[in-house]
């Protein structure tokens, strides 16, 4: 009788290939509690201080963050196996994204270090996890050898930029971004001869991680809430249409796009993961955004009446674009011309209130926002319950 292997080769998942369904396992969900944290870092930062400045440093955090939960999340999408080694490389991953979220409150400033840092770790691990691949898998090799030379030369550049001058650490470090998020292009055409990625499972870790950003949003209100002595009726009309305004996000992402999985080719399926970066930060950065109005009563400063606006309007341009990349099956109830220019005018118009300056009220805007929003609630409400099924 054979035995289970308690360290296993790895091999790449054909389950896709035989119309087999994959699952989110316990363990990628544990692992992602640990982004829990270092977004709420990330978002806290960006509500105490809401200026542009302040919001380019949370983008430029936040995309780190992302790459790390991104390469991981791809890493299991083709290797991912039942042996010690996977919960070994998982956990080994966990400590520098805990310094992540350790370092990440000044990560531009007087902790840079202690985040590149951390940043690198992570991308070491994940970066012998793909050698690691590289040298069992045949078929993946070629892939492999890219994804190595790249993020190694990555590597290189952001342990430079945590011992460089200020003047020169900024560019190493989004330099090595940059190499890092462009290298899997240069894999692109190869991945048509690998196994299709998960209609099934990827989706699925896609959206529990929109949940997840989402979440933090809702703490974020109720983190400005407990700080609080009094509560006032603007102050609670205010909460209700930052958490509708949550709601809105979720309801828009997972009618629309988190129940579908994208067109058939590594194309589109690259063009649908990366995609998902932009939405994650403009849904944290809503978030940002509403738990700064809680508890400061008056107008809002233009910075922030932009900020919201700009992120609302962001996050349905975003999935305007997202809705493209999706298959297209013969039961689908919305148009695939007018759902994503619906997303995408509401979007415009959510951008081009904020930056009018005609609206400082925080009840006036959200709801504004929230307006919009519930354009593409009904629209989606409508063909759903409408449509004839057999």
């Amino acid at each position: 009788m054979a035995r289970r292997r308690a360290f296993e080769i790895p091999s790449l998942h054909f389950e896709e290939e035989r119309d087999e369904h994959r699952k989110v396992t316990w363990l990628e969900l544990f692992f992602d509690l640990f982004f829990v944290v270092t977004i709420a870092q990330l978002t806290h930062t960006l509500s105490a201080h809401p200026s542009w400045m302040d919001f380019l440093k949370f983008v430029a955090l936040f995309i780190p963050v992302w790459w790390v939960w991104i390469g991981f999340t791809y890493y299991n999408e083709r290797f991912e196996s039942g042996g010690l080694e996977n919960r070994l490389f998982t956990f080994a991953l966990m400590i520098p994204v805990i310094g992540l979220a350790v370092f990440g409150h000044h990560g531009l400033d007087e902790t840079f270090r202690g985040f590149v840092l951390s940043y690198v770790c992570a991308r070491v691990v994940i970066t012998l996890m793909w050698f690691r691949a590289t040298l069992f898998v045949s078929e993946f090799r070629k892939a492999g050898f890219r994804f190595v030379i790249g993020f190694s030369l990555s590597i290189v550049l952001a342990t430079a930029a945590a011992f460089s001058s200020d003047s020169l650490k900024y560019m190493l470090f989004g330099l090595a971004l940059a190499i890092d998020v462009l290298t899997p292009f240069s894999t692109l055409r190869i991945h048509h001869d690998l196994p299709r990625f998960s209609s099934s499972k990827l989706p699925e870790r896609f959206g529990l991680f929109i949940i997840i950003v989402l979440g933090e949003m809702v703490v974020g209100i109720v983190n400005g809430l407990a700080e609080l002595e009094h509560f006032t009726n603007p102050l609670v009309i205010e909460s209700i249409l930052g958490v509708a305004l949550g709601l809105g996000m979720w309801w828009i992402y997972f009618d629309f796009i988190g129940r579908r999985p994208p067109k058939d080719g590594p194309g589109w399926a690259f063009a649908w993961g990366y995609l998902h970066m932009p939405l994650v930060i403009t849904i944290a950065a809503t978030g940002a955004g509403v738990a700064n109005v809680i508890g400061h009563a008056g107008e809002l400063s233009p910075a922030v009446c932009q900020i919201i606006s700009a992120a609302v309007g962001g996050s349905l341009i975003t999935m305007a674009l997202l809705e493209i990349t999706l298959k297209k099956e013969d039961d689908e109830p919305t148009d695939e011309y007018l759902s994503p220019v619906l997303k995408a005018g509401g979007g415009l118009i959510a951008v081009i209130i904020g930056f009018s300056g005609t609206i400082v009220d925080p009840i006036l805007l959200m709801a504004i926002l929230l307006l919009i929003q519930m354009v593409q609630m009904v629209y989606g409400a409508v063909v759903w319950f409408t449509q004839e099924i057999n």
